[in-house]
């Protein structure tokens, strides 16, 4: 795979703030659960305290300040209640405009949104997403602004592998090749390869899906979104992908060959107009693991 060369090393945002000189982010923006993050929050607070004392000390980050002490406004909106991230440090007068660690919170926040539910349908009580594009391994797309692509894993396969106990999601840079495997779940000793939808270079990963798996089943098309990801080869990735009634009649025809897969290994007679049942998997084991995994992520 080719090594991409272009894309700036992600640095953490206190290095953008201008706080340090240097520090490459190694935590996929997650400040929340950052352990460096929340040890300079704190000494940044021990340092302004130890100002307002008029006692110290005068190192570079005792200079910073609590952006909740001077209410930051852009475009006349307090920008200190749309902010989604913990609060920063303010070392610019709220001058925001001019401020590239607000530029960067403000696009790390956007891909870290939980997208629009999709326009959905129904089929044999799979939710199908008929405003997102469908990808043959059970991945959707769905366009964002600025060229970029937010993909994560439908409604269907959730429900024939179950919840998973762990998703390993790639790292930020990484590049993707179409229809490789690109990210890895797994329920017990089971693990599924999962394909890539698309050509490109990854953007965010979702924190939540890594602290929570089961968000990927949950709500697989809102909070459970998987990545962000810039695409390279947008056009063609797109036109082998199905939209719109096509993703329809594809997850008809495979909810019908899950229905033969039950009757033939289960006994399973789906009743007329009846819906599947969730976490197929973990409620008729014997359909195995692997054949499910090939059959309709075409991995193994």
């Amino acid at each position: 795979m080719a090594e991409h060369t272009s894309k700036p090393a992600p640095f953490c945002v206190w290095m953008e703030a201008g706080v340090i000189d240097y520090k490459i982010c190694n935590h996929n923006y997650d400040c929340v659960t950052c352990e460096f993050d929340r040890a300079l929050t704190e000494a940044a607070r021990r340092n302004l305290a130890l100002q307002r004392a008029g006692t110290g000390p005068r190192r570079k980050e005792s200079m910073v300040i609590p952006g909740q002490e001077q209410i930051p406004q852009r475009g006349g909106v307090d920008q200190k209640a749309q902010r989604r991230l913990p609060p920063r440090y303010c070392g610019t007068k709220s001058v925001c405009q001019r401020c590239s660690f607000d530029q960067l919170l403000a696009e790390q926040t956007e891909l870290f949104l939980t997208p629009e539910l999709p326009r959905l349908a129904e089929v044999f009580g799979f939710r199908v997403p008929t405003s997102s594009y469908l990808h043959r391994g059970h991945t959707w797309v769905q366009l964002e602004t600025g060229g970029q692509v937010r993909i994560g894993l439908d409604d269907f396969s959730q429900k024939v592998l179950g919840p998973a106990d762990a998703v390993w999601l790639p790292e930020l840079g990484q590049a993707w090749r179409r229809d490789t495997s690109a990210l890895n779940l797994s329920r017990g000793d089971n693990r599924a390869a999962v394909l890539a939808p698309v050509d490109g270079i990854i953007e965010a990963v979702n924190p939540k899906v890594r602290q929570n798996p089961a968000l990927a089943h949950d709500d697989p098309y809102g909070e459970g979104w998987l990545v962000v990801v810039s695409p390279t080869n947008l056009k063609p990735d797109l036109e082998h992908m199905l939209y719109g009634q096509r993703n329809v009649a594809w997850i008809e025809n495979e909810a019908h060959k899950l229905l033969g897969m039950l009757e033939s290994s289960a006994g399973i007679t789906l009743p007329s107009g009846g819906a599947i049942i969730d976490d197929v998997y973990g409620h008729f084991p014997e359909l195995g693991w692997q054949r499910l995994v090939k059959e309709f992520l075409h991995t193994s």
